[in-house]
């Protein structure tokens, strides 16, 4: 055997076991940060700026399915509290809530593309000069991301889009690390 072959054989072999790893079934943990973004017509103005979010979650992965992946996950976001002047007066915005959410992955060895999709129960508390309001509810949220995993490690890249009826737009693109057990 030609020392070709030998370096041929085992190219082979390294490229088939790397898309052999990924990323196991089972209970996972994570944490993130992110820049959220919200839109909303104040009546005496646009409110439309960003904030540091934050998140926590936890899911369970099935991977039990020929090349998708399941995962259902359940989680807390803080969009922040993003502020801004809109006309003369102080504007000031907090969201948070709960979240339930499917994802779908298409796992590409150590790689996963994924969408995501659920429900939000959402609390927002805005300010507008001396006028507080607060509202709550619960409606949909979807979004895309990409993940990298190393041995029980995995990080991700996400946006993400809420379909509050009470908000003109909300988003949040962030990057969060994932402990698997």
């Amino acid at each position: 055997m030609t020392i070709k072959r030998v370096v041929l054989i085992g190219a082979m072999l390294g490229i088939v076991s790397a898309f052999q790893a990924r990323a196991a079934d089972g209970l996972y943990l994570g944490a993130g940060v992110g820049q959220s973004a919200v839109r909303d017509d104040t009546g005496g103005g646009t409110f439309d700026t960003t904030a540091t979010g934050y998140k926590a979650f936890l899911g369970y992965r099935f991977n039990k399915v020929p090349i998708i992946d399941l995962a259902a996950e359940a989680g807390y976001v803080d969009f922040g509290k993003p502020s801004q002047t809109v006309g003369t007066q102080n504007a000031q915005f907090k969201l948070h809530g709960g979240y339930l959410a499917g994802l779908l992955i298409f796992p590409l060895g150590p790689f996963d593309l994924y969408g995501k999709g659920g429900a939000l129960s959402w609390k927002t508390e805005s300010t507008l000069g001396s006028v507080n309001n607060s509202r709550s509810g619960t409606d949909a949220f979807y979004g895309v991301g990409a993940a990298f995993y190393f041995w029980k490690i995995g990080l991700r890249a996400e946006w993400e889009r809420y379909q509050i009826k009470e908000v003109d737009r909300v988003e949040m693109l962030s990057f969060s690390a994932l402990f698997q057990f």
